[in-house]
């Protein structure tokens, strides 16, 4: 079909920091093919940071929705309380009013949601695009993207542009975009780069406990590396993660440890990983920060998962691996750390021969 120049575009990803950080490639197509048009996202306060100064973008929209995110979501998915809550945000809300007085011509809900598509209709968009068999809302748009589960997140983003006649190549990896203030002041946490020492980041946060690999593993793993490494470590996360990881370094070297966790802003814990030789996390954005500044990345799964082929296919990129359990080819436990210790060794030998 062939819909015509957009004007005015309004991209909806109300969601998780990740989540954020993969719309990215999105934004890059749309403003590539549609230079005229003005191009706006609508993100939760928490993620705001992480778009700044991005010159694919016109305009950040509040939208702090009270659906499917972990910041502002009171009550299960389905439940009444979850339904009327969404419902009074898009009818009521001051939020939802600035977007309707801003006239869309075109709106995208990447999710692709039933409040989401509530939102886009109340904001009077006439050209609707969401998703089909994911959390619904699809009978309210004018066409969607298809939901496969093994399809990549960012990948399946870029497939809006088919949906609007769009013609653009754009590699499907995020976008975070840091001035040279905050790379240098970055430079300086990590201190001077000296021979055989690499700079690892441990990222020991996580959305929920169950998806994550555990303080301990991550205790244990930077143990390790302190023993049979001469490595700088910098462990990142928010005030809650200051203490999940503990060790002591056994040389009388300076202290190789740095735990930033609850001091650093997102965009420093950015410009930090940066500027780092490799990064081990959780699940969790800076294993998309790694991906945004192609570095070679080990991503540890917790019990919740079944596949990390899976998550592999979903979530990763050419530069990281995913570590857990693959319970349909008979692999029902989680990766010790001395597994992982030594899948990191051979993983950053391929991407970084100098990194052991």
């Amino acid at each position: 079909m062939t819909l015509g120049s957009p004007s005015s575009i309004f991209v909806l990803r109300n969601n998780d920091l990740g989540d954020v950080l993969v719309t990215t490639p999105l934004l890059a197509g749309l403003r590539l093919a549609f230079p005229n048009a003005k191009v706006s996202i609508g993100v939760g306060k928490w993620a705001r940071s992480l778009l700044e100064n991005n010159p694919d973008l016109d305009e950040i929209v509040d939208c702090n929705a009270p659906w499917h995110n972990k910041q502002n979501c009171n009550f299960p998915a389905n439940s009444p309380k979850t339904f009327l809550a969404g419902l009074w945000y898009v009818l009521l809300s001051k939020e939802s009013r600035f977007i309707t007085k801003s006239r869309h011509s075109h709106g995208i809900d990447i999710l692709g949601s039933r409040q989401g598509s509530w939102l886009l209709k109340r904001a009077r968009i006439h050209h609707r695009f969401g998703v089909k068999g994911y959390a619904g809302g699809d009978d309210w748009c004018e066409d969607c993207v298809d939901f496969r589960e093994d399809r990549n997140v960012a990948k399946a983003g870029l497939a809006f542009l088919a949906l609007l006649d769009a013609k653009a190549e754009i590699e499907p990896r995020p976008r975070i975009f840091l001035n040279d203030g905050e790379r240098l002041e970055a430079e300086g946490r990590w201190g001077e780069r000296k021979e055989k020492s690499k700079r690892i980041i441990l990222a020991p946060g996580g959305g929920f406990p169950e998806k994550c690999w555990g303080d301990d593993n991550f205790s244990t793993l930077l143990q390790i590396f302190l023993e049979q490494t001469d490595h700088k470590i910098a462990i990142i996360g928010s005030r809650e993660d200051k203490k999940r990881v503990q060790a002591n370094d056994p040389s009388p070297k300076p202290i190789r440890i740095e735990n930033f966790c609850g001091e650093l802003s997102l965009r420093q814990s950015a410009a930090l990983v940066a500027q780092s030789d490799f990064v081990l996390s959780n699940s969790s954005l800076p294993m998309h920060l790694a991906g945004a500044f192609g570095i070679p990345s080990v991503t540890v799964l917790g019990e919740w998962y079944d596949s990390a082929q899976l998550h592999q296919r979903q979530w990763g990129y050419p530069e990281g691996l995913v570590l857990g359990k693959e319970t349909s080819n008979g692999i029902p436990n989680l990766f010790e750390p001395e597994d992982v210790f030594n899948i990191y060794k051979k993983h950053a030998n391929e991407n970084h021969p100098r990194s052991l």
